[in-house]
């Protein structure tokens, strides 16, 4: 199989899946429906997260030549693997929605409210067409390219909040289990991201201590992502009904650096959610499309890209466009996918490739 990107590239992609869905909309949401102890419930997805996330590393490691349909194949034969995969496929497009539906609520309420969002939905699926069409490799250069501006944005943003952060809006803590536990029952479709790593198996050239850089980047964002977290619901998290579905980051700016005169400084801080959001829609979007190729074996990637592409568009414009549809979609049924794809699949996968691993070395000693 060829190999598509390098370890580094992947430390880029893992950072990204870490921290993209959830950096700046998911707090908001957890505000409203959990009060200020919602951060507990956003630590506990992180670290299942980063659980799932150390599978998937394993799996990719032990797998160097098979992509994760060969390895579902190879265990449960074309008819369950391409079951499975059909499931994936569609809950990444779930995904996708949502991503894009929180897009247009992006530019509708922060920014460029003149520029009819349809125009700039449609050059995004063109680019996305085209990325597909092309492989992981342009993905993964344009994902190295942006990541410098990515942390410099953060650090931007870490510095104009942790001056005036106030821990103690978070106390008294209460430990609501059942408020906990209602929760993370209720939004796991915006977690669980590093689940689209499984299409990296058997494309990337594993080198040393992969495993361990690949851990530690994730860690660093899941860090990052609990840190904004924590400021938001320690400014909000005992006024849950001033907050909204949607970015509420400039009204963070202002609040933690104590001026209005910070509050353009929103503008950076935009570009990191939107050019995380794109390589993390540009990975699904061509994660559906492989998918698709494998279970039904006939048409171009370019084909399936472009079919891809009208179904979101059509969806996105006509059936989920507002802020409750958005929520219907993200807690309806499709949130328990996220059990099946997020964890179940990844542990399956691991146990499976463990399995062939010692079954490997076993023939290596009797030959």
């Amino acid at each position: 199989m060829r190999k598509e990107i390098d370890s580094s590239q992947l430390s880029v992609f893992v950072f990204i899946a870490v921290m993209a869905l959830k950096i700046f909309m998911v707090p908001g949401l957890l505000i409203k429906h959990a009060g200020r102890d919602g951060w507990i419930s956003m630590l506990t997805f992180v670290v299942i997260e980063l659980i799932v996330l150390l599978a998937i590393l394993f799996i990719i490691k032990l797998n160097p030549d098979k992509s994760v349909y060969d390895i579902l194949v190879g265990a449960l034969g074309k008819v369950v693997a391409k079951g499975i995969l059909l499931i994936f496929a569609a809950l990444l497009f779930v995904k996708l929605i949502i991503m894009c539906g929180e897009l247009e609520l992006f530019f509708n309420s922060s920014m460029l409210k003149s520029i009819d969002f349809v125009v700039c939905f449609i050059a995004l699926l063109v680019l996305l067409v085209i990325f597909s069409s092309k492989g992981l490799r342009p993905i993964a250069r344009m994902a190295q390219i942006f990541f410098p501006f990515v942390l410099g944005a953060l650090l931007i943003l870490f510095l104009l909040t942790v001056g005036n952060l106030k821990l103690d809006g978070l106390t008294p803590l209460s430990f609501n289990m059942q408020e906990i536990a209602f929760t993370m029952s209720k939004f796991p479709i915006w977690f669980g991201d590093v689940a689209v790593l499984l299409i990296f198996t058997g494309k990337i050239k594993v080198r040393k201590r992969f495993i361990l850089k690949g851990m530690l980047t994730g860690t660093i964002s899941g860090i990052i992502v609990m840190y904004f977290a924590i400021v938001l619901f320690a400014a909000y998290g005992d006024y849950p009904i001033i907050i909204d579905y949607g970015h509420n980051i400039s009204n963070m700016i202002v609040y933690s650096s104590g001026s209005y005169l910070f509050g353009r400084f929103d503008i950076p801080i935009f570009c990191i959610w939107m050019i995380s959001i794109f390589v993390q829609i540009a990975v699904s979007f061509y994660a559906i499309v492989s998918f698709f190729g494998s279970v039904i074996e006939k048409g171009s990637d370019t084909v399936w890209a472009i079919v891809v592409a009208i179904a979101l568009f059509v969806l996105c414009q006509i059936f989920f466009n507002s802020k409750s549809e958005l929520l219907a979609l993200g807690t309806g049924v499709t949130r328990w996918l996220c059990l099946v794809i997020q964890i179940i699949l990844p542990a399956m996968v691991l146990i499976i490739s463990l399995i062939n691993r010692s079954r490997e070395k076993k023939n290596d000693i009797q030959t």
